[in-house]
């Protein structure tokens, strides 16, 4: 009997804690089950534009330098000190206008002396013919004489054989008819040179010429002049400079003839292109201090940098010369010809270059390529991208605000419920 007690009281603590486990796992599986949370996807707030497609003239924003047709440096043609400056930078010039004058004296010398040796040259050329003439008439005379010496050497030697003259006479004759003969000889080398001594002579003298002219050039140069009706751009010198041969004098440049160089994006120049084709003109339009600037395409530059990403374009630009300095950088807007069947968005609608999202029916935003054609700019002053596509077509809705996380696909709802 104590064993069989003993043995329940070893027992009776195990039965318990099998006890409350089951009770434990009886209320556990019959606990109330919480109903599921399902999380809602998240519509982001957009705004949207309904497609309505018009035919528009894009506008493309340029930004160029402006330049003058007519630019000079003009240098010193001769060393010489400045002497007079009338002109500042900036200053307004007509053609003609007094620049720069130099000190005359020292080209002025070289002038004279350049007038002596003309005048030393053309001597030399009446010298020349005065001693042709000379010969000439000389050479009959010696001729005559030699004539009459050796006619007395045939009368000697006569004599010689009626033995009434010596040989000593006879020898002497002889020698004066060589010395005649030689005589007569030099007189017409003489003459036969006077054609290339004459030549010397006047090539001489043309030479002397043109030393003359260069130095009357070289006077005439002191005075520096406005080769065009312009503005001043530099001035590096003043009065008491030594100026030598090419240094700068000042530059100046035509404030009529002005151009614009502006890059046109390559994506934009297969229109621009077409348009000069198809004999289109092409203005741009802008402003400068607050003033209008207007000008036309003048044609796309020859030469192009591959690292530029576009082509650079000349445009003669119209203002008020005052206005067009040159160096100065302006933007100005490109009209282009009208295109069909083209979108305005404002800038935000666009990713990237090229990308736009539209709403489907089921308020998810899908991607779509589109072409970029320009700008156009509103009423109110504002600018919006003018786009273009095949898959557009109206009544769609384009995604308007610009959304960091934007992917396909993504829930969207539209602020009031309708396209802005």
């Amino acid at each position: 009997m104590d064993k069989t007690n003993k043995k329940w009281r070893h027992r009776l603590p195990l039965l318990v804690l099998a006890l409350a486990i089951l009770v434990a796992a009886m209320l556990i599986a019959t606990r109330p089950r919480p109903a599921p949370v399902v999380a809602a996807e998240r519509a982001w707030l957009v705004g949207a534009r309904t497609v309505q497609l018009q035919t528009l003239s894009p506008h493309v924003p340029l930004y160029g330098r402006l330049e003058s047709l007519a630019s000079a440096r003009l240098n010193a043609a001769v060393a010489a000190d400045v002497q007079e400056v009338r002109v500042v930078e900036g200053g307004q010039v007509a053609a003609g206008d007094l620049l720069v004058r130099l000190d005359e004296c020292e080209a002025r010398l070289r002038f004279e002396q350049r007038e002596a040796d003309v005048i030393d040259a053309e001597a030399r050329i009446e010298s020349e013919k005065a001693r042709f003439e000379s010969d000439r008439k000389s050479l009959q005379r010696e001729q005559q004489l030699l004539k009459l010496t050796r006619d007395e050497v045939r009368r000697l030697q006569d004599l010689m054989r009626k033995k009434v003259s010596s040989q000593s006479t006879l020898d002497a004759a002889r020698q004066a008819v060589e010395r005649q003969a030689v005589a007569v000889a030099a007189r017409q080398r003489s003459i036969a040179e006077h054609p290339a001594r004459l030549a010397q002579a006047e090539a001489a003298l043309k030479r002397a010429h043109a030393l003359r002219d260069q130095a009357r050039l070289d006077l005439a140069r002191c005075t520096v002049r406005a080769p065009f009706s312009g503005r001043v751009a530099s001035r590096p010198v003043a009065v008491g400079h030594r100026v030598r041969v090419g240094d700068a004098l000042l530059t100046l440049y035509d404030n009529h003839a002005m151009v614009l160089r502006a890059l046109i994006p390559d994506r934009y120049l297969s229109a621009v292109r077409a348009a000069m084709n198809a004999g289109h003109p092409l203005s741009i339009t802008g402003q400068l201090d607050g003033r209008p600037v207007t000008g036309e395409l003048r044609g796309l530059v020859g030469e192009v940098d591959a690292n530029t990403g576009g082509v650079f374009a000349l445009f003669d630009v119209h203002g008020e010369a005052q206005l067009l300095q040159q160096g100065r950088l302006l933007q100005v807007d490109l009209s282009l010809p009208p295109q069909p069947n083209v979108l305005s968005l404002p800038h935000e609608a666009v990713y990237g270059r090229d990308r736009i999202y539209v709403v489907d029916g089921d308020s998810r935003m899908r991607p779509l390529r589109v072409e970029r054609l320009g700008e156009v700019r509103g009423k109110n002053g504002e600018t919006r991208l003018l786009v273009r596509s095949g898959r557009l077509k109206p009544g769609m809705q384009v995604v308007t605000t610009q959304l960091p996380n934007a992917i396909d696909g993504l829930l969207v709802r539209v602020s009031g419920g309708r396209a802005q």
